[in-house]
């Protein structure tokens, strides 16, 4: 049985998809029920912090798919995560689960104030102790992270942007990430290997770039608007992030202009094949 947690989100829920394709025993654990997943995939309520409905969910699992809490709301989310890993922790021990791949994201390799790539360093290190086998995933930063841009692109043709315009970044589709993820589950690895798989797309895109390919696939004219540092808190506190989270993620914003956080082996990076333009097409597509 394949244990996938995050089952909701774009990576989790397309794992799902891929395992459930293959014909594979899948289990997809929410927070609230959902009612698309294929017929043949089991569906399982738990909260990650909640360590009973947790170890219930991983009950007759072999291979565990984890992540850390995304939560913008949180008044510690470091603490949070060392909370949640725990729980993950102690539910992998208490049903002798023998593999778990876990999606962190590159530069987690890094030590330092990394803001939310930190929660990523401390998925990977919290199963050392653990006789298992470890596959963590690093992508880089998602297309899909400029949905969340797309009411003030489609009412102003303004792209709101945390980095310079110029600025070249690795990018990947979270459904290419999804796949790889599904690869990871279901690949042979040995009993207390621990394999780290950092992913990029196939090339990098600036911020103004990516406002040029939102213009070609809505045939409307998309600027990038570059938001100054000093309103870079304002900006995320109103659109409902707390002290904490903000700092967080100002701090990974931070690490990533300086490009303090790169790929941990260059030469290593596995290169996914979808395009942003490609990735938009699909998403606005009908």
């Amino acid at each position: 049985m394949n244990v996938i947690l995050g089952a909701s989100g774009q990576v989790g829920s397309n794992i799902v998809k891929e395992l459930a394709a293959r014909g594979l025993p899948t289990r997809a654990v929410v927070r609230k029920k959902k009612t698309d997943f294929d017929s043949r995939v089991e569906v399982k309520e738990a909260d990650f912090f909640d360590l009973p409905q947790l170890t219930k969910a991983l009950e007759g699992g072999s291979t565990v798919f984890l992540l850390t809490p995304e939560d913008p709301s949180s008044t510690d989310i470091l603490g949070d995560t060392k909370q949640v890993i725990n729980n993950y922790h102690q539910a992998i021990q208490a049903n002798g689960i023998k593999k778990l791949v876990g999606l962190s994201c590159v530069g987690a390799h890094v030590e330092g104030n990394t803001g939310n790539i930190l929660m990523s360093r401390m998925l990977e290190l919290g199963f050392d102790d653990l006789n298992l086998s470890k596959v963590f995933i690093r992508p880089s930063y998602y297309f899909s992270n400029w949905l969340g841009f797309m009411e003030t692109i489609e009412q102003y043709g303004v792209m709101p942007s945390f980095f310079p315009a110029d600025l070249k970044i690795d990018m990947n589709s979270p459904l290419d990430v999804a796949k790889f993820a599904a690869k990871a589950i279901v690949d042979d690895h040995k009993e207390s290997d621990k394999q780290i798989f950092e992913l990029a797309g196939p090339e990098k895109y600036s911020s103004r770039e990516v406002a040029e390919v939102f213009a070609r696939v809505l045939h409307k004219k998309v600027e990038v608007q570059s938001i100054p540092k000093e309103q870079w808190k304002q900006t995320l506190l109103s659109a409902g992030f707390t002290d904490n989270t903000s700092a967080n993620l100002m701090a990974m914003t931070q690490a990533v202009i300086d490009q303090s956080v790169p790929p941990e082996h260059e030469d290593q990076v596995n290169k996914l094949s979808t395009s942003l333009e490609q990735y938009l097409t699909e998403m606005f597509k009908g």
